[in-house]
Parts: C-alpha cells; structure tokens; sequence
C-alpha cells in the first residue's frame, strides 16, 4: 500500500478544497514547491489534479507543464494525474509528459465505451487508466468536477473496469477535505466487488488509524491531502511506502 500526497491546483496555485468547494480549504502556494517538499520528504508518488481543467476533452498546457515538472525535473516515479483527460489524445498528451497513472472521470461516465479506448491509448505509453468513481452520500457517481449526479453507481465502474483492464479510483467525495476519516463499510464493499484490479481511496482521510484501515482492507494506495498538509499524519512512517 501505497499513501498518495495530493497537490490540487487551482489557476496556478496548489490548493486544498472541502468537498471540491472553490474557496474553501487551504490555499498552499506554488504547486511545484509544494511537490518539492513531498519529495524532500522521500515520497516518490504523488497525485496531481487540476481543477480547472474538470469535465474538459483535453487539460490545460500548463497542467501538462506540471506534470513533466513533477516527473522528469524533480523525479516523482508514480505521478497519478487527473483532469480534463477527456479524449485518446488528451490521454496521449498526459501520458507523454509523464503520467504513470491517468484517471478519467466525466467522459466514461458520458461514454462508457471511451475507458477502453483510453486504456488501449495508455497501455501504448506504458501507463495506466484509473476509472474515476467518486460518490456522493447516496452511492452515485459524480461527473463534471463533481458539480453532477449520474445514474451510475461504483459497481459500474467496477465492472467497466474489469472490461477495459483499468483501476479504479475511489472517492468519499462527501468526507473530502473534512478529516472526519472514511466510511468503513462501504470503503469495504468496494474492496470486495473489486478484487484483482488496483483500488486508490480518496477522502477524509484524517489520521494514522485511517490509513492503517484502509491498507487492512487491501487498498493498493490512500491518497491524503488535508491530513498531510495539517500535520495529522506522521508523514515520516508512510514515506517510501509499498
């Protein structure tokens, strides 16, 4: 298991939102320092998303910037990216600018069918697709920066994935930034439809005892943002995790 230090960006600044909220949370400074100092820290995965680039076909150039910046300048091994990744070139763009792991929300929820092609798209730069599935308090499935409920459900991503040959990641996006720690069961539930294919948690995760959790039920990564950056995590122990 893995744990993930977030770096959120909003404009050109590395933010941290509350239930993807604009002006609410943490507002950090430049994202590529923020990353620095993840680094410094010995962490070698992070996971990148640029919020203005949600619910677009292709992200913006400067998001590509960040990522060959967090890749290839301060040398992340796994950058996990998410954002406006809404097409196989935007998948293409991501990857070559060094992605190891892509994740696609709105566009397989508008299409199913896209997970595979951007899986097969993927799989040609060495990279994988991380199918987003980020629920809201009732179980369904948010689109477009979160703004959108769909019909669908995690079990839907869970069996598109298995088609395509993708992760998934997974979102509390009820508990997003109010470190109130995750929903157990349901976290549960989700492991066990899910057995075979790479599983991220994302949401509240507040504390020690949340990620000691979450790696108990076999997730491969935990991703913490506010709990990292507020001190609540004894980041030491979880460097060079997995």
């Amino acid at each position: 298991m893995t744990l993930i230090p977030s770096v959120d960006v909003e404009g050109s600044r590395a933010v941290k939102r509350v239930k993807g909220l604009r002006g609410t949370g943490l507002v950090l400074g430049d994202p590529v320092e923020a990353a620095e100092k993840i680094y410094a820290l010995g962490y070698r995965a992070v996971h990148l998303v640029d919020l203005d680039s949600a619910g677009r076909r292709r992200p913006r150039s400067y998001a590509l910037r960040l990522i060959r910046a967090l890749s290839c300048g301060i040398g992340f091994e796994e950058v996990e990216y998410g954002g406006g990744v809404g097409s196989r070139e935007a998948v293409s763009d991501v990857a070559s600018a060094g992605a190891s792991r892509i994740i696609i929300g709105s566009a397989w929820l508008r299409d199913p069918g896209f997970a595979a092609e951007a899986s097969e798209e993927a799989r040609a730069h060495g990279s994988v697709i991380l199918l987003a599935a980020e629920e809201d308090r009732d179980g369904f499935l948010l689109s477009r920066g979160w703004t959108r409920r769909t019909p669908l459900r995690v079990e839907d991503a869970v069996r598109t994935a298995r088609d395509c040959g993708a992760g998934v990641f997974y979102t509390q996006v009820w508990r997003e930034g109010l470190l109130e720690g995750p929903c157990g069961w349901r976290a549960e539930h989700v492991r066990s439809i899910s057995r075979g294919l790479t599983l991220i948690y994302s949401g509240g995760v507040s504390c020690d005892a949340d990620v000691e959790l979450l790696e108990s039920l076999g997730f491969d990564g935990v991703v913490a943002g506010m709990a990292f950056y507020t001190g609540r995590l004894t980041v030491e122990r979880w460097a060079r995790s997995g």
